[in-house]
């Protein structure tokens, strides 16, 4: 199989700059969550994967100053369809146009710049349409995924590189998603399941989604499991890694407007610093 990994993003988005997202502080002060800004500096990429006659995208973000690529992290946005309202329609993915571009490619930033304070490493975020949840041939890792997950790495380390470097293979990679964006990551985990890579799963709220009957930690063979929630696990005692943090502990935290936000977009420094991807 041949896979064609090509960067797109523009020059000014390629070269380091800084970015400044606003963040949970990573300890409770008198029982509430205190938020700070966190400004770093990453690369921004938009990866362009053509195999199997389809053209997937797949959003890299790297702290500067990062020499290793074969440790990673992949994050999954929420799905692009929510309560009938369309974020990024399926139509306009190949070109990755309007919603994609205007909507979507923010969150590679977001998370990011997150990552960049906490860790020297690469993130990746898929670009996940609605069909891609239900069939693997428009899934980017549905078919050779361990090959597909190098040949990116390989490309954006490429990036970077002013002389043509070997391949880079994959050592250990950490996944999670936020809310809805836990279908894609759950189609992620039995990709990888056999694979050896997976070291850590790391869930942002989906217990808060209705359609989550179960409120417990998603697991994956050889990984250590987290989860982030406003929502209480369905076992007393919780299962080590259930991080509850009750409503009212958001009530300091005013960059965004719901307990559910917070935990997707502010949350994943908290996170890397603890993250078992060293």
């Amino acid at each position: 199989m041949t896979i064609t990994v090509t960067q797109t993003n523009s020059l000014d988005r390629v070269l380091p700059h800084p970015v400044t997202n606003p963040v949970v502080k990573p300890v409770l002060v008198g029982g509430f969550l205190e938020e700070e800004p966190l400004t770093t500096t990453i690369h921004d990429l938009l990866m362009r994967v053509e195999k199997n006659g389809r053209v997937f995208w797949v959003g890299a973000a790297v702290p500067f100053g990062t020499l290793d690529f074969t440790r990673a992290q992949v994050a999954f946005h929420p799905t692009v369809i929510q309560n009938g309202h369309v974020h990024a329609a399926d139509a306009d993915y190949p070109a990755f146009a309007n919603g994609w571009r205007n909507h979507m490619q923010h969150h590679v930033a977001v998370l990011g710049g997150q990552l960049a304070g906490a860790r020297r490493m690469p993130l990746l975020m898929p670009f996940t349409t609605m069909a891609a949840l239900g069939d693997p041939a428009q899934n980017v890792f549905g078919s050779a995924p361990v090959d597909t997950l190098n040949a990116l790495l390989t490309a954006v380390r490429n990036a970077f590189s002013p002389i043509p470097l070997g391949p880079v293979r994959a050592t250990a990679v950490g996944v999670s998603s936020f809310s809805s964006g836990i279908d894609a990551m759950r189609l992620f985990i039995h990709a990888f399941a056999s694979s050896g890579l997976l070291r850590e799963v790391i869930d942002f709220d989906s217990p808060f989604l209705l359609s989550e009957k179960r409120k417990t930690l998603t697991h994956a063979p050889g990984a250590v499991s987290s989860c982030y929630s406003q929502v209480p696990a369905d076992t007393s005692p919780p299962p080590a890694g259930y991080r509850f943090l009750p409503a009212p502990s958001f009530a300091h935290i005013t960059s965004q407007p719901s307990p559910h936000m917070v935990i997707g977009r502010m949350m994943y420094y908290t996170a890397m610093i603890t993250s078992q991807i060293t």
